[in-house]
């Protein structure tokens, strides 16, 4: 770029606006049509080119979603202030200095139901300052509009599988075509995110058409594991249909968007151990035989990722902020009904698990035990398993554990907390002291070094060896310690073998 206010893609140019560090933001880039009207439930189309300079200084609305505020308390930068059907824009953050720079896509969280591109939601203006990169951040559709499984209802919905994948994927081709006009070094892109930005991540690391798009991957909180079928999926679209009282699949193109958002939420389970452990319905990635082919998990295992780096992490409390916020209803009748919670996930002696959380936690409280329980069985150990198959396939795979309070203990090491730091927002919570301070600059020092390198700082994951993890935060604070995990203790010994 000559005039770091003009760049050149392939729909023309645009122009964004500099910022006060010097940088540079253009904010509104389309790259797929609207999907509205016709398009509604259907594959993301090519954007029409425009003549002249396209003012991009705005940030366009979040795609629509059903809540307007994020589900996380405790990360007060969330709320989500706009939102439209017309949302399939992205936002680049440029740095200062010649290029080319490394490049993240970031990929945000929320579910599956909610979230942004755009600040406050998704800062990459502070994710491009703390690691050197060029940021782009992108809208997907959500919900509903984004996963809704329609492929198997008609010969003319075959595209119509993973809506909100397709536009990941379709963002990731624009960043391939186009991010060479704003610095960024289109040999270098890593895909980021978190949640279900990180289980986004799992899945385009399966999905042949993401293939080539991207060189290296962060999961923050997600991996390969959340993944339904085509028959649940086909019968959550079919059960919305009736709810809606539409006569055919049709129908969907032209029902008010605010009827498919007050009613979605009826064909998913809200608990989120219900809707993530097997047998569980949500909204997200389907194995559709179009998008995704194999499942993540198998792919990653066949070595279909081998030449991807990976860096994957978890928080050691991540269910903590869903048992805050769901109170009486996270809480289990008895431990007999956290025994059937146990064997969804194949536990043969499940009151001998129980007993092994006991152990390790130091927790007689139902809850607070769920809370373990379901930390690793919706992230920390599918983290590993992951972690684990990349490297027996050949590939690398790092791997670090958040232990860091930046809410206090009443909270943990909660799910989102990483966000405070990739995002610079500890002041925020009143954590910008010293310690929290130093662990956002390993943190993000760590992801600037593999976004840059391949290499966060620490070992290639080894499942069969002590100390196989880093540790981010926790006591004692020093710089380099490695822990093990899973822990080597009687919960991961009574652990199903086939998801340990």
């Amino acid at each position: 770029m000559t005039d770091t206010l003009l760049a050149d893609t392939t729909g023309g140019t645009v122009r964004g606006r500099a910022l006060a560090d010097g940088a540079g933001l253009f904010a509104g880039v389309p790259f797929a049509a609207p999907p509205v009207g016709e398009l509604r439930f259907r594959p993301p189309q090519p954007p029409e080119p425009w003549r002249g300079v396209r003012e991009a200084g705005r940030f366009a609305p979040a795609p629509v979603q059903a809540g307007q505020k994020s589900t996380f308390p405790t990360f007060p930068t969330a709320e989500i202030q706009e939102t439209s059907e017309d949302c399939l824009y992205l936002n680049v953050w440029t740095q200062t200095g010649p290029g080319p720079h490394p490049v993240i896509v970031w990929i945000y969280g929320g579910g599956f139901e909610a979230g942004s591109a755009a600040p406050p939601y998704s800062d990459g203006a502070a994710l491009a300052r703390q690691t050197g990169a060029v940021v782009v951040t992108a809208n997907y559709r959500l919900g509903a509009l984004g996963f809704l499984h329609l492929a198997d209802l008609g010969n003319q919905w075959a595209g119509s599988a993973n809506l909100g994948l397709q536009d990941q994927i379709a963002a990731l081709r624009w960043v391939r075509d186009n991010i060479a006009a704003f610095g960024g070094d289109p040999r270098n892109i890593t895909v980021a995110g978190q949640s279900a930005g990180a289980f986004s991540v799992g899945a385009l690391l399966a999905a042949p058409a993401a293939a080539g798009l991207f060189h290296k991957a962060i999961l923050h909180s997600g991996s390969t594991s959340r993944l339904f079928d085509r028959a649940t999926a086909t019968g959550m679209a079919e059960e919305l249909i009736a709810a809606l009282h539409l006569d055919d699949v049709e129908g969907l193109l032209t029902v008010p968007v605010e009827r498919i958002l007050d009613t979605q939420g009826r064909v998913v389970n809200a608990d989120i151990g219900r809707r993530n452990l097997p047998g569980g319905r949500s909204w997200g990635a389907v194995l559709d035989g179009y998008v995704l082919t194999t499942a993540p998990q198998q792919a990653v295992t066949e070595g279909a990722a081998a030449a991807i780096p990976l860096l994957i992490g978890a928080t050691r409390d991540e269910v903590r902020v869903f048992q805050v916020i769901g109170g009486d209803s996270f809480q289990q009748a008895d431990a007999s009904t956290l025994h059937t919670e146990m064997r969804r996930i194949g536990a043969v002696d499940p009151a001998g698990l129980l007993e092994a959380y006991r152990g390790r936690t130091g927790e007689s409280d139902l809850a607070a035990l769920r809370t373990a329980f379901l930390s690793d069985a919706v992230f920390r150990v599918p983290a590993t398993r992951l972690a684990r198959a990349q490297v027996t396939a050949g590939g690398r795979a790092y791997h670090y554990l958040l232990l860091d309070e930046p809410c206090g203990p009443a909270m943990g090491a909660f799910h989102g907390a990483d966000l405070l730091y990739i995002f610079d927002k500890l002041p925020l919570v009143g954590a910008d002291t010293s310690e929290h301070l130093a662990v956002r600059d390993t943190l993000v020092g760590a992801l600037a070094s593999f976004v840059a390198t391949g290499d966060p700082g620490w070992p290639v994951y080894d499942a069969g060896t002590e100390g196989n993890s880093r540790a981010i935060g926790g006591s004692p604070a020093s710089g380099d310690r490695m822990i093990t995990e899973p822990p080597s203790d009687d919960v991961t010994s009574l652990w199903p073998t086939r998801t340990a």
